[in-house]
């Protein structure tokens, strides 16, 4: 058993992550609630009572050379201030202090703003959202302030067995259904992370998404008719060329050495 791997908001991701990682490692946890210790617990994963907010120093110092997973979410509430940035900027340089070996930064394909076209990862982001700006300023901080000790995780929308757009989309009445898919299975998003461990910090942004992006319209269209639900109705989209954005993952895949196993939306329903 090799130390390790520290999860910073073992939620949903989290807990795919460590259903994968803890056969071969030791991996550490945070959650808010000791109430979610025991589920932790049976996923192999030692669990870590933390909130941002609180002292960091035990935390840290259980983390110690390992490797970091830094995904704790601004939350729902609007704005999201100053005080969330500045404590995970201070979290990350007390992990950058005590000798961890890699900080992987899941973010977000949001900082990209709403402009369409193809998104590589060095295009300039443009963030509209207070989330998109948060994470664009904890982004920036982490590349300035780890000596290259880091990966940072742009992720398109993340779907897996229990988790897809279409339930909250059946049956509405919904507009810009030309708009392109962007969206990555968890399996690909746990493979990713764990490349990245073996791999290890090489100071890089990299994009999660699937390699093929239909437009909103046809796809969860035939998603709800797959699943039995009601489906959604979207506007006249079919004679409009397909917009928004186009979120490019070919070379953050080949940099990872990975073939995807979810490589369009449809393998995904």
């Amino acid at each position: 058993m090799t130390a390790g791997l520290t999860i910073c908001g073992c939620g949903w991701l989290g807990k795919y992550l460590a259903t994968r990682a803890h056969a071969t490692m030791d991996v550490i946890g945070t959650t808010r609630s000791e109430e979610n210790f025991p589920a932790l617990q049976a996923l192999g994963v030692t669990p870590f009572l933390f909130s941002l907010g609180d002292n960091v120093e035990a935390l840290v110092s259980a983390g110690t050379s390992s490797t970091v997973v830094l995904n704790i979410p601004p939350g729902r509430k609007e704005p999201v201030g100053a005080v969330f940035i500045s404590q995970m900027t201070k979290l990350i340089d007390k992990f950058v202090s005590s000798g961890a070996k890699h900080i992987i930064f899941i973010s977000t394909t949001s900082v990209y703003g709403e402009d369409d076209g193809m998104f590589k990862e060095d295009t300039p982001v443009s963030p509209q959202t207070a989330s998109a700006k948060a994470h664009v300023a904890i982004e920036q901080h982490l590349s300035s302030n780890s000596d290259g000790r880091f990966t940072i995780l742009r992720l398109a929308g993340l779907v897996g067995p229990d988790r897809h757009p279409v339930h909250s989309l059946a049956g509405r009445l919904l507009e810009k259904g030309e708009k392109a898919v962007n969206l990555v299975h968890v399996d690909d998003a746990v493979a990713a992370i764990l490349a990245l461990k073996k791999q290890g910090g090489r100071g890089q942004t990299l994009h999660l998404c699937s390699n093929q992006h239909p437009k909103r319209g046809d796809y969860y269209s035939f998603c709800a008719h797959t699943k039995g639900l009601a489906v959604p109705q979207f506007n006249a989209y079919q004679e409009i060329p397909v917009s928004g954005k186009i979120i490019d993952a070919s070379r953050s895949w080949q940099q990872l050495g990975l073939t995807l196993r979810y490589a369009s939306p449809y393998d995904m329903i």
